[in-house]
């Protein structure tokens, strides 16, 4: 990024946006939100009730930088800081360095990321529940059990199928529809593996699968 007339970094972050600061020193990794800033002098961030880091005394997290992360417009962003000072009441309090230097972290697209998100989709008007162990911006990799008996499912399931899946996202309200076709299929005794590219996603889901990705790329840095 480059600097403003004022010489200083532009910070585009709007007040009660979440972060995620990581406290190298302890090995820590919150979630906070951003409360207030000074420009060119320093960011206010406020931490959860809930969060014990808030017990440490400041000496323990002032002798290296925090790396702050956060998301705008679809994309990652991050800087490191300096911590300048800590306030335990009324509320946990960091008051951090003014960033120097604001970076944007490139997502390839083609990148798949582990996890583990129950959903389901609509085959032959019977709902049929599957987990989805891989996602990308591009697709995602899905795997349905096949109990005995259900040999109808093996057959109704081919490359080039039309998939609607629905998935709920952690932390979020609300049913996402991911769009797709199956692309390649692997058949096994009790399960069904399928890769599905997306095809025609709504703007939210496709909003909504990068923010996800995003979460969890930044957690394994």
């Amino acid at each position: 990024m480059t600097a403003d007339n004022a010489g200083y970094t532009p910070f585009h972050l709007a007040i009660g946006s979440e972060v995620l600061i990581e406290i190298e020193a302890l090995k820590l990794r919150i979630k906070c939100t951003l409360v207030g800033l000074e420009t060119g002098q320093y960011i206010i961030i406020r931490l959860s009730d809930r969060d014990l880091v808030g017990n440490f005394r400041s000496e323990h997290i002032k002798s290296g930088q925090l790396l702050v992360r956060y998301l705008y417009q679809s994309a990652v962003y991050g800087f490191r800081a300096e911590l300048l000072n800590v306030i335990s009441t009324p509320a946990k309090i960091f008051f951090l360095s003014y960033p120097s230097k604001i970076e944007e972290y490139v997502m390839r697209e083609r990148d798949r990321f582990d996890c583990v998100l129950p959903a389901g989709t609509m085959l032959d008007n019977e709902i049929v529940d599957m987990v989805i162990i891989d996602i990308s911006t591009e697709g995602c990799q899905c795997v349905i059990k096949a109990a005995a008996g259900r040999g109808e499912l093996y057959n109704y399931m081919q490359v080039n199928k039309v998939l609607d899946i629905s998935v709920q996202f952690p932390g979020k309200e609300g049913i996402y529809r991911l769009s797709g076709r199956v692309r390649n299929l692997s058949k096994g005794a009790d399960k069904i593996t399928l890769g599905v590219k997306f095809e025609g996603l709504a703007p939210a889901a496709s909003e909504r699968i990068k923010e996800f990705i995003s979460l969890v790329s930044s957690a394994r840095k």
